[in-house]
């Protein structure tokens, strides 16, 4: 039965920041909500800063998730797609978008606002779907919202 990880890493953190950062003019283009430190040149002290943070939410992630992880797995499996990985990271940060998906295993969750927490459970299985699903929305070429329109529809 595959699983998921939730941690928080300084090293993790980061390297997503500067991925980010790389990627902050798409964000703006497409209207889309990102939160960023204020300074790309001082990262550190925002990572240190939302860690205090992090570390009081995780836990109750962690619990919740768990409730729910070995049905959400059950479900996915009867799709038949493919052979699902044994474990999934999921990297939970104050920053960037709600969630964010990285082959072949990783996803990253944004826990800042009341929302995301609210939201967080729905954005892991979310993220987790274009994980499982991405080689098929790859053969079909499908743009942006047509992978969203068909994850949503998951």
């Amino acid at each position: 039965m595959s699983s998921i990880i939730i941690r928080h890493t300084k090293k993790k953190e980061t390297e997503y920041l500067n991925q980010l950062f790389k990627e902050k003019e798409w964000f703006e283009s497409n209207n889309f909500l990102v939160f960023l430190p204020p300074d790309k040149n001082n990262t550190e002290k925002a990572i240190l800063k939302e860690k205090i943070i992090l570390n009081k939410k995780i836990p109750l992630l962690k619990k919740d998730w768990g409730k729910i992880e070995k049905d959400y797995f059950k479900i996915i499996e009867k799709f038949n797609y493919r052979k699902l990985l044994k474990k999934y990271i999921c990297h939970i940060s104050c920053f960037g978008p709600e969630g964010k998906y990285c082959p072949p295993n990783l996803i990253f969750v944004r826990l800042r606002t009341k929302q995301d927490e609210n939201q967080s459970l729905e954005t892991i299985g979310h993220e987790l779907l274009h994980l499982i699903f991405r080689d098929y929305f790859k053969s079909r070429n499908l743009d942006y919202a047509e992978r969203e329109g068909m994850i949503d529809a998951l």
